[in-house]
């Protein structure tokens, strides 16, 4: 079984060189989701599609925050080798959400050099967050079919409430919260998100 995995935004393909390691008797791949010339959440969707689709064996994808929520979202795709999800840090719905809405009006009133220090660019971080402002994945999550782990930090506390509604709506689905854990769970607590992972991909064999 092949792991796959999706970034958050503001991460990379590297944000999840640790959890790989800790892995590494699985083989295992970690997508850059925003390429140079990829500048959009849409676009990005379109190319983890292409790429997915042609993968030739059985694979989990494992997504964290933003990568979670496309992980999500391509689940109700036709994607023949896809096996089973891990989702962690998961938004549900932010269409309505009014503390996504303020963050993402902090982003716009924050200088761009406040950006640069974390390695990140204004405009992309503002145009992507205005994307999903209408993101809602309640109807695919009700229909999603693949055994799914959900994983979220305790300290996590915008996304919590999301994935124990995501694990109420997903049918095949187990939850599991990682104590002092905060959202980006593959950077700052990796053990403990491998040994979660690691657990349901042994009830997979």
């Amino acid at each position: 079984m092949k792991l796959i995995f999706l970034h958050g935004l503001g991460q990379s393909a590297e944000s999840w060189k640790e959890v790989q390691e800790l892995l590494a008797d699985y083989p295992s791949e970690a997508i850059e989701l925003f390429p140079s010339g990829v500048a959009t959440y849409q676009e990005a969707k379109e190319r983890i599609y292409q790429r997915l689709t042609v993968e030739t064996e059985p694979f989990v994808l494992i997504g964290l925050s933003l990568g979670a929520a496309l992980a999500l979202e391509l689940s109700s795709y036709e994607i023949p080798n896809l096996q089973s999800l891990v989702l962690s840090g998961c938004p549900l719905k932010l269409a309505g959400n009014i503390p996504f809405y303020i963050q993402l009006l902090i982003f716009k009133l924050l200088p761009k050099k406040v950006f640069e220090k974390q390695g990140a660019d204004k405009a992309f971080m503002v145009g992507v967050s205005e994307e999903l402002k209408t993101l809602d994945l309640t109807d695919i999550s009700r229909t999603c079919p693949y055994p799914t782990l959900l994983i979220c930090g305790s300290k996590d506390k915008p996304n919590l409430s999301s994935m124990r509604s995501l694990h109420k709506l997903i049918s095949e689905s187990q939850f599991q919260i990682i104590p002092d854990g905060p959202h980006v769970l593959n950077k700052e607590k990796p053990k403990e998100f491998v040994e979660k992972t690691r657990s349901f991909l042994e009830l997979l064999k």
